[in-house]
């Protein structure tokens, strides 16, 4: 007998449109937690799905004690816009954790 997969999905707030499988998930950023959001890194090859990227640029990752500056893409829902987080494209110091082609989801606490 085989083990069911589950299938639950990362929806987007506003449309309800699913775009992050559950399984993909590596672990919370700890050190991006605040009362309003919390990031979530998945892994490079997840599946997302109803997703567009858009404009790379510079940020700083804070995990396991250390900052890490990369490059990453916008990744905005497909069917409404809403802002979900980014594509990790480059990574410019070596970290125990993130890597390029990871992505960062931001669950932002709506009124």
């Amino acid at each position: 007998m085989t083990k069911p997969i589950l299938d639950a999905w990362f929806c987007c707030f506003f449309c309800k449109s699913k775009y992050a499988p559950f399984n993909c998930l590596i672990k919370e950023l700890f050190a991006h937690r605040n009362e309003e959001k919390c990031w979530l890194l998945f892994r490079e090859n997840s599946g997302l799905q109803n997703v567009t990227f858009f404009d790379e640029g510079p940020s700083c990752i804070r995990d396991e004690g250390q900052t890490t500056l990369i490059d990453i893409t916008r990744m905005e829902c497909s069917n409404c816009g809403e802002h979900l987080g980014g594509k990790i494209v480059h990574v410019h110091e070596r970290h125990p954790i993130i890597r390029e082609g990871q992505y960062i989801v931001q669950l932002t606490k709506k009124p």
